[in-house]
C-alpha cells in the first residue's frame, strides 16, 4: 500500500478531490430524476426491489430490452440507503463507480505510459468532458460498460477476477459487453499469425475466452428459455440490430457524428491525437512498443471505428472513448522524457490549465442535468389525489411518434416512456401515457372513480374531447383533470 501512494499519489489525490467536490455538489442539489435514464433506471429498481424480481420490470411488464444489472443495483442502494434521499444515495453510487473507472484508466495507461504525471493528466482531461461529468453524475448504464471494458482489460491474465469485470459490461449492456473479449480473440490470432505464440496457446487463450462467453451467455439462454421469441425479437433485434441498422427512435445524426463529438469534447485539441497515433505507430514499427503495449494504448480505438458505422446517434454512446483519445491527445509529449525539467513543467502547466478552465472559466460546478419541473410536481401531487393517471402527449410527440411509427424507427418499449418517464417514479401508481385523440376518447369516465388526466394547455384537439372532466389543478404549461360522475 505505501508503494502504491508513493508511486501513484498524483491520481490518487486528484481522484479523492474529483469524489470530494461532486459528491458535496450532489449532496446539496437533490433535484428530481430527469427524463430517461435516471427515472427509468431508478423505477425499474424499484420495481425489481419491490417485486422480488431478478428481470427488468415497468409498471409490472417484464423489460426484455436490457439485462437486470444496472436497474437492480440502483434498486438495492435506494432500498439499502432510507435515511438518504434517492435522488442522493443513486447518484453518489454512479459517482464512486466514475471514480473507480478513472482508476482502471490510470492502471491501464499506466501500462503504456510508465509514468504518474502524464496518466493522471490524462485522467484529468477525460473526467472533465461534459460527456464524463455527465455520465459520473447521473444514473446510466454507460458506466457500469466502462468499468466492466477497462477492467477486464487491466486483470485480462487472471480468469475470474477478469470474468467478474465482464460481468458488469455483459450484464449492463448485453453483447456489446463482450467487446475486450473480440479485442483479446483478435490479439490472440493476430499473435499467432505473426508466429509470437504457438498453436497450442492460442487454442489454450481461445478456450479460455469461449468459456467466459460461454459461463456469462447463460442468462441469455435462461431468458430465451422464460420469454421465447419475445425476448429474442426485443433483446436481440430490437436492441442491437435495429440500433446499428437504423436512426430508431429519432436518434439521427450525420456520418460524422461521433468525430464531430470527438471535437466538441476537446476542441481543436483532438487533432493532436492524429500526431499521437502516429507516433504510437511509429514507435510499434520500430519495436520500441511491445504488441501489449499497442493493445492497451489503442483498446477502445476500434470502438470509436465502430460507432461511426452505426445508423443511431447517442451523444453517450461516446463516453468510452474519451479516454482513449485523451490519450492520443497527450502521447506526444512522451517525446519530451528525455528532457526532464521541460517535461515536468509542461505537465504541470497543463494540470493548471485544464483545472483552471474547467473550474473557474467552465465553473463545472453550476451545471446542473435535472430540475424541478411542471411535470415532476404535477405527478407527485396527482399521487395523492388520483388512483390512475393519463397523460395525454401533446400534438407535437404524436406526430412524431407517428411519423417514426411509419417509418418503422420504433421498438415494442418505445412509447411506454411518453415525454416524461420521470412522471412514472414520482406518481407511484398506475400511470398511462396516450399517443392517439381515439385513445383519449375511449377512456370511459364512467367506469371508476379516482383517475386523473393530464393535458397540455395549447392542446386544444385533447381539451374538446375532455368536457365532461373537472379541472383539478394547474400545473403550467399542464392541466389536471379528475372524472366526474
Amino acid at each position: 500500500m505505501n508503494k502504491i501512494l508513493k508511486n501513484h499519489w498524483p491520481v490518487i489525490l486528484y481522484l479523492l478531490f474529483y469524489t470530494i467536490i461532486f459528491g458535496v455538489k450532489l449532496i446539496q442539489n437533490p433535484f428530481p430524476f430527469f427524463d430517461w435514464d435516471e427515472s427509468i433506471y431508478a423505477q425499474v429498481g424499484k420495481e425489481m426491489i419491490n417485486g422480488w424480481s431478478i428481470v427488468p420490470l415497468w409498471q409490472g411488464q417484464a423489460w426484455l430490452d436490457k439485462p437486470p444489472l444496472v436497474p437492480l443495483f440502483y434498486g438495492l442502494i435506494i432500498r439499502a440507503t432510507p435515511f438518504l434521499l434517492p435522488e442522493i444515495s443513486s447518484r453518489l453510487a454512479t459517482l464512486f463507480l466514475s471514480t473507480f473507472a478513472l482508476g482502471l484508466l490510470y492502471a491501464l495507461y499506466f501500462k503504456v505510459l510508465k509514468e504518474s504525471w502524464l496518466t493522471t493528466l490524462v485522467v484529468i482531461i477525460t473526467s472533465l468532458t461534459s460527456i464524463f461529468l455527465q455520465r459520473a453524475q447521473v444514473l446510466n448504464v454507460d458506466i457500469f460498460l466502462l468499468l466492466g471494458w477497462l477492467g477486464y482489460m487491466v486483470f485480462y491474465k487472471r480468469f475470474w477476477v477478469s470474468l467478474l469485470f465482464l460481468s458488469l459490461a455483459v450484464y449492463s449492456k448485453s453483447l456489446i459487453g463482450f467487446y475486450p473479449v473480440g479485442i483479446m480473440g483478435l490479439f490472440y490470432t493476430y499473435q499467432f499469425a505473426t508466429k509470437q505464440i504457438s498453436l497450442k496457446e492460442v487454442l489454450l487463450q481461445i478456450k479460455r475466452l469461449v468459456l467466459q462467453v460461454g459461463i456469462l451467455g447463460l442468462w441469455h439462454l435462461a431468458m430465451f428459455a422464460a420469454y421465447g421469441e419475445p425476448f429474442l425479437y426485443q433483446h436481440f433485434y430490437e436492441s442491437h440490430v435495429k440500433r446499428v441498422t437504423a436512426s430508431i427512435e429519432s436518434h439521427f445524426g450525420k456520418r460524422t457524428f461521433y468525430i464531430d463529438l470527438l471535437f466538441e469534447q476537446y476542441g481543436r485539441y483532438a487533432f493532436i491525437s492524429v500526431v499521437g497515433f502516429i507516433i504510437l505507430i511509429t514507435q510499434w514499427f520500430k519495436k520500441q512498443l511491445s504488441n501489449k503495449h499497442v493493445l492497451f494504448a489503442l483498446f477502445l480505438f476500434p470502438w470509436f471505428l465502430f460507432l461511426n458505422l452505426t445508423k443511431t446517434k447517442i451523444f453517450w454512446y461516446g463516453h468510452p472513448y474519451l479516454g482513449q483519445f485523451a490519450l492520443l491527445m497527450l502521447y506526444p509529449l512522451i517525446l519530451l522524457k528525455r528532457f526532464r525539467l521541460v517535461y515536468m513543467s509542461v505537465i504541470i502547466v497543463a494540470m493548471g490549465m485544464v483545472l483552471q478552465y474547467y473550474f473557474v472559466q467552465q465553473t463545472v460546478l453550476d451545471d446542473f442535468y435535472s430540475s424541478t419541473d411542471p411535470h415532476h410536481i404535477l405527478a407527485k401531487e396527482a399521487g395523492d389525489r388520483c388512483e390512475t393517471l393519463y397523460v395525454m402527449i401533446e400534438p407535437e410527440g404524436r406526430i412524431a411518434s407517428q411519423t417514426l411509427e411509419s417509418m418503422d424507427l420504433l421498438i415494442t418499449t418505445s412509447k411506454w416512456w411518453g415525454n416524461h418517464p420521470s412522471m412514472v417514479y414520482y406518481f407511484e401508481g398506475d400511470l398511462s401515457f396516450i399517443y392517439t385523440l381515439e385513445e383519449l376518447a375511449n377512456i370511459d369516465a364512467e367506469s371508476r372513480d379516482g383517475y386523473c388526466i393530464a393535458v397540455h394547455q395549447n392542446d386544444s384537439e385533447a381539451l374538446d374531447i375532455i368536457t365532461q372532466y373537472d379541472v383539478l389543478q394547474t400545473y403550467n404549461p399542464y392541466i389536471l383533470y379528475i372524472a366526474s360522475n
